[in-house]
Formats: structure tokens, C-alpha cells, sequence
């Protein structure tokens, strides 16, 4: 029977992936519209902060590969159904031999979905922040309840078969990701997902580490984009001053770029 529950795991993780990016990412941008106008309307003013990036819808950006989608239930602090559906679709894109760095486990739900869209021999690094080490910069105040957690990556770590056996290339690091020593990755990422500190100062140090990171043709993906002014900020200015080419996809907090 195993092989049947296998065969219909991976069918409805087939369906989850074709849903996630089909129906989440332009209902998130409708219901983000009609918000606007509500609070327009009521005479409010919207607490997420503007943004400058161009947005184009995700196909521009991204091929509509054939995706897995598990752990698709989001909790605080997750990406939500759609962008981890996109997410797993860059990680469809990175080569055999190279590697995928994450920077900011959390409770490994993306983590999961990259390691399963990902060819068999490609390790995914993900470096996530001890509760007990002293940072580099400071946190935001409400980032605390993040890291206060017995262990990351509760949800790769606890995850079943057929999805299990890619566990094994996951290999889980510890550390401030201002600190950390990642220059043994230097030019060897496919994709590299920025998800740490929503601070300022740690979305600027983690878009360089994640530059040196970035292998040629790789991809880097940032999060919060238009939800923390700091990874706001960090990342207009970055385009500002460098002018890379950096997206907004329509309907999500990711930006890409493509090295």
C-alpha cells in the first residue's frame, strides 16, 4: 500500500502547486485593492508601507514548471500558500550540483518545499538565529517571538513519506546571518531565499551575503516586500543605487532577481 499512498501524496501535492499559483497570488492582489479603497473610503490611512519596484505578474518572471506543494497550512509568520508555491517553482529551476541557501529557517515549511522541487543531489542550506545569541543589529521588537523557539525546522524535520527521504539533503545551520560564515557557498546558490530579519540593517547585510551567494544564473527571492518598512527600504535603495533589475511579483511580498 505504500506505494499507492506515495503515488496519491504526490498527486495532491501536484494540485496544491497548480492551485497556489493559480488562484492565491491575483485573489491576495484583488482583496489588497479593495482594502485600499475601503480605508480610502473610511478616510484611513494604509499601515503597509509604499512601494516603488515594478510589479509584474509571476510568469514573467518564472516558468510554470511543474510544482510539489506540501505543508501547504500557514501559520504566523509563513509565506503564504501562493508565494510558497512560487517559491517551489524557482526551486524547480536550480541545476543539479548547485545549491539552495535559505536564510531564515522558522519552522521549515519553505525550507520542505524547496528541498522537494529541487533535483536529488542539490543541498539546501537554511540558516535560522539561536533564541540565546546576541545580534549583530538590533531586531525588531515583534520579530522576537520567531526566534523564541525550541529548535527550528520542526516541519521538515517531522515530515513523512514520500517527503521525508529529501530531508536528508537538508542541512541545518546556526547562527546571525550578519555574522555567519557562508563563504564556503560563495557562488555555488541556484536560489537563495532572503526571509531573516525584517530589520533594515539585517535586510541590507543579508542582500549582500545573498549577492555573494548567488551562483551566475541563480536566482535570489527576498520577502516582506511592501509589509516591513525595513525590508522595504533596504531593498528600493538597493535597486536605487545599483540598479539590478529588481521585481515585484503582482500579488506577494516577493521580489526577484535573476543574477
Amino acid at each position: 500500500m505504500a506505494p499507492l499512498a506515495d503515488n496519491l501524496a504526490k498527486l495532491s501535492a501536484r494540485v496544491n502547486g497548480v492551485r497556489g499559483r493559480a488562484l492565491y497570488p491575483p485573489f491576495a492582489q484583488l482583496g489588497k485593492r479593495l482594502r485600499s479603497v475601503s480605508r480610502r473610503l473610511r478616510g484611513g490611512k494604509d499601515p503597509k508601507p509604499q512601494t516603488r519596484l515594478p510589479a509584474l505578474h509571476w510568469s514573467a518572471l518564472l516558468p510554470a514548471n511543474p510544482i510539489y506543494l506540501v505543508e501547504a497550512r500557514k501559520e504566523l509568520g509563513n509565506v503564504t500558500e501562493g508565494e510558497l508555491a512560487l517559491l517551489a517553482t524557482a526551486a524547480t529551476l536550480v541545476p543539479a550540483g548547485r545549491d539552495v541557501v535559505e536564510i531564515g529557517t522558522f519552522d521549515g515549511r519553505t525550507t520542505l518545499n524547496l528541498a522537494i522541487n529541487t533535483p536529488p543531489d542539490v543541498v539546501v542550506n537554511t540558516l535560522d538565529l539561536p533564541p540565546e545569541m546576541a545580534t549583530q543589529f538590533e531586531l525588531h521588537p515583534s520579530e522576537r517571538r520567531f526566534v523564541e523557539k525550541p529548535r527550528p525546522g520542526a516541519r521538515f524535520r517531522n515530515a513523512v513519506a514520500p517527503w521525508s527521504e529529501r530531508t536528508a539533503q537538508i542541512r541545518q545551520h546556526l547562527g546571525d546571518s550578519a555574522t555567519y560564515d557562508f563563504s564556503a557557498l560563495y557562488g555555488r546558490a541556484g536560489l537563495v531565499f532572503v526571509d531573516g530579519s525584517h530589520a533594515y540593517e539585517y535586510a541590507l547585510a543579508d542582500s549582500d551575503t545573498a549577492f555573494k551567494l548567488v551562483a551566475p544564473q541563480g536566482v535570489v527571492i527576498w520577502h516582506d516586500y511592501g509589509v516591513w518598512e525595513g525590508v522595504t527600504r533596504a531593498l528600493e535603495e538597493i535597486e536605487t543605487s545599483r540598479r539590478l533589475g529588481l521585481r515585484h511579483i503582482a500579488g506577494t511580498s516577493l521580489v526577484v532577481w535573476k543574477s
